[in-house]
C-alpha cells in the first residue's frame, strides 16, 4: 500500500469548528488505498474493501433512524449501536443500545463486521493495534465489547450526513476509530481533513481507520443523482466510560442496590405539601404541553 507522509498545518480550529465543509478546503483529493503518515507516524489507514458487504447494506436500508442533535451540538441522521455507559441523569446503568432490541437482526449483522475489520488495523498498524487491544481488554469488561471479542464497545451510523467540521469525543485517546462507507446513486460525501490539506473519496465498500479524536474532520456535500440514493458511514469506536461498567451481573445487583436506596429515602423523606402541589403544577404543565404538540 502507497505511504504518503504529510506534515500538519497550523490552523486556528475555532475558525474551522462547526463549519461545512467543502472540496476547496483541501490541495488533494484521494482515492487510493493509502497510509498516511507524519513524522513517520501512521495517522490514517485507507483502503478499499475486497469482501462481499451487500448484508451490511441490505441492514442499513432496513434500519429506522432518527434526526437530532449530539452531545458536540452537530446535528445528524443517525442510530448508535453495540453499549452505551451509565448516564446518572437519565438511565443510571449501563446497557445495550435500542437498535439491538429494535433490530436485532440488523444489529448482529453491522456488530459482527467489527471483528473483520479488526484484521485490517492488525496489519497495517500492528503497534496501535496491540496498544488499543490490550487497554480495552484491561479497562472494559468483556460483557460490554462488541460480541465479547472485539477492542470496540460502541458505534454509529450516519445516514447522509454532512456532518460539518468537528473533533470526536469520549472515545479512548490515541488510538483509532474504524469507519466504513457504503454509497450508492450520489456524487460528493468525501471526508476533509484540512490540516493535512487532503480530502478521501470514501467510495462505496470503503474502510477509513484515524484517531476522530486528534484529527478535525467534516464531510463535503452531497449530491444525489437518484431519489434512492444514499451515503452510509458505520463508525467503530471504545467509549472511555464503558470502563465504570460492571460485570453483567453485578451491573444487575448495582442496579437492584440503587432502586432500593432511592425508594428507602422517598420512605423517609415525604414530599412536604408544598413539594407535592410543586410537583403537580410541573405534572399539569407537562400535561398541557405534550396536548398541544
Amino acid at each position: 500500500m502507497k505511504i504518503i507522509e504529510v506534515k500538519r498545518k497550523e490552523i486556528n480550529h475555532k475558525d474551522w469548528i462547526k463549519r461545512s465543509a467543502k472540496e476547496s478546503d483541501y490541495d488533494i483529493l484521494i482515492d487510493e488505498p493509502c497510509i498516511i503518515t507524519e513524522n513517520g507516524e501512521i495517522k490514517v489507514i485507507y483502503d478499499h474493501l475486497p469482501i462481499d458487504t451487500s448484508d451490511v447494506q441490505k441492514a442499513l436500508k432496513k434500519i429506522k433512524y432518527t434526526t437530532g442533535k449530539r452531545s458536540r451540538g452537530l446535528v445528524s441522521t443517525s442510530r448508535i449501536f453495540g453499549y452505551r455507559p451509565r448516564n446518572e441523569m437519565r438511565q443510571d446503568y449501563c446497557s445495550s443500545t435500542s437498535l439491538e432490541i429494535e433490530h436485532p437482526l440488523e444489529h448482529e449483522v453491522i456488530a459482527s463486521m467489527a471483528l473483520k475489520l479488526e484484521q485490517y488495523y492488525k496489519e497495517h498498524n500492528n503497534e496501535k493495534y496491540r496498544f488499543h487491544r490490550e487497554l480495552a481488554e484491561e479497562k472494559v469488561a468483556k460483557d460490554w465489547r462488541i460480541g465479547k471479542q472485539s477492542m470496540f464497545t460502541s458505534g454509529i451510523i450516519n445516514k447522509n450526513n454532512q456532518l460539518k467540521y468537528h473533533f470526536d469525543t469520549g472515545n479512548f485517546t490515541d488510538v483509532f476509530s474504524m469507519m466504513t462507507v457504503f454509497k450508492e446513486g450520489v456524487e460528493g460525501g468525501f471526508l476533509s481533513l484540512p490540516e493535512y490539506g487532503i480530502g478521501f473519496k470514501l467510495p462505496n465498500n470503503s474502510l477509513f481507520l484515524f484517531d476522530g479524536q486528534g484529527l478535525m474532520h467534516g464531510v463535503t456535500p452531497i449530491k444525489y443523482n437518484s431519489p434512492k440514493g444514499y451515503r452510509y458511514s458505520v463508525v467503530y469506536y471504545t467509549l472511555k466510560r464503558m470502563w465504570q461498567c460492571l460485570e453483567i451481573n453485578e451491573e444487575i445487583a448495582r442496579i437492584r442496590q440503587q432502586k432500593t436506596i432511592r425508594e428507602r429515602t422517598r420512605m423517609e423523606n415525604p414530599l412536604t405539601e408544598e413539594d407535592r402541589k410543586l410537583k403537580e403544577e410541573k405534572e399539569k404543565m407537562l400535561r398541557n404541553r405534550i396536548g398541544k404538540q
